[in-house]
């Protein structure tokens, strides 16, 4: 791994400085905050106003709306959006899921259509493959799509999907051969969510983003808007997870929390003990292990040789450090920390609180990425006796 840092992407990491510090920025900002929609605060706007300012996909082609800079100027954002507390989940799952899945296997036509918009926030796109009776095992997908002659139909309901609501688009996984295996029969489809026959409702969540559950009833797509071929659902679904799964925004919200329980153990005048102080720098020590794993699978995926046993290990071990944090934050701050105060530290780790059981769940279960690292040839180049 190259542990070098282009002096490309710092400047472009001070460039991100200045416009997430802009006053327009924190004027947008505020907006979400105030989440006047009902819901976690519809953040388009503020999005639209960074993607015109070109930062939201640096690593990707200029032709594509990118920059074409190193995997380095991404890390510099994450880090950049969870230090000034702008929401990430939307920009995550719209450029750095479904835009970097498009990128790599999307068609040409695909890639100069969307992936601009994608880029600037004009389109935004979330993920629709958890259903009711299937989390994890997305083999059991049973929403279904059946063609009419002019298209498909598609018919299903999905369920704790992340930032539907503020989504034009969603990749959606279905079912369009009940009879082949359950494997084979995976279809994936680029869906408008403003299609007749789609309904999508608000779940009530424990952390300030909301889930959402979205019924699909006799909702017709054209067939521009089959993503791959007819039963390779689940080859795309793969080779999406190593670029989901790299933990990225995973640790960066891990490094900013633990920077903050610093910053108010010096703000009190606390004098930790070495109890404390030994249990920071494991923490110190863990987060920035779970930066050099993210950065690695980031740089594969950059050269084309991702890894889905990698990724799958990256993203296990910075949801498990970043969940560790926030417990650890409780643990040394008490529970003062849970009261919102009136500087966004308080505010940051008393949501941390409240967002961290989930880490270990969404993206993919800690116990199913160990399961994925467990069942790799790891060993195929090892010595072995006789």
């Amino acid at each position: 791994m190259d542990f070098d840092v282009p002096p490309e992407s710092v400047d472009f990491a001070n460039e991100v400085e200045e416009i997430l510090t802009a006053p327009e920025t924190g004027r947008l900002l505020q907006d979400v905050f105030a989440r006047q929609d009902g819901m976690d605060g519809n953040p388009r706007e503020l999005y639209r106003h960074l993607g015109d300012a070109g930062i939201l996909a640096p690593s990707w082609p200029v032709e594509y709306g990118g920059r074409g800079a190193d995997f380095t100027a991404t890390v510099a954002l994450l880090e950049k959006l969870v230090a000034h507390r702008i929401p990430q989940n939307l920009y995550c799952i719209s450029v750095q899921n479904v835009g970097s899945l498009i990128l790599a296997a999307g068609s040409e036509h695909q890639r100069k259509t969307l992936l601009p918009a994608i880029a600037s926030t004009e389109l935004t796109s979330c993920i629709l493959f958890t259903e009711p009776g299937n989390g994890s095992d997305l083999a059991g997908i049973t929403t279904s799509a059946v063609r009419d002659g002019t298209g498909w139909v598609i018919n299903g309901r999905k369920t704790y999907n992340l930032k539907s609501a503020y989504a034009d688009i969603a990749l959606i996984a279905v079912r369009t051969d009940p009879q082949g295996s359950q494997y084979e029969g995976l279809t994936l489809f680029l869906v408008p969510l403003n299609a007749p026959g789609v309904v999508i409702r608000p779940i009530p969540s424990l952390a300030n983003e909301q889930f959402h559950d979205i019924w699909f009833t006799d909702v017709h797509v054209d067939e521009d808007a089959l993503f791959g071929q007819v039963g390779e659902g689940w080859s795309l679904i793969t080779q999406m997870f190593a670029a989901e799964r790299t933990g990225l925004d995973y640790y960066a919200r891990g490094r900013h929390w633990l920077d903050l329980v610093a910053e108010r153990l010096d703000e009190d005048g606390r004098q930790p003990s070495d109890v404390v102080r030994a249990e920071r720098a494991r923490h110190e020590t863990r987060i920035t292990a779970s930066k050099l794993l993210s950065c690695q699978v980031m740089q594969n995926l950059q050269d084309g040789n991702a890894d889905i046993a990698e990724s799958s290990f990256a993203k296990w071990h910075c949801s498990e450090s970043a969940q560790r944090i926030a417990w650890w934050a409780l643990d040394t701050l008490g529970p003062d920390m849970l009261e919102p105060g009136s500087d966004a530290g308080d505010r940051t780790l008393e949501a941390a609180f409240r967002e961290a059981p989930g880490m270990t769940i969404s993206g993919g279960a800690s116990e199913v990425m160990l399961d994925i690292l467990s069942s790799a040839r790891v060993f195929d180049h090892a010595p072995r006796g006789d």
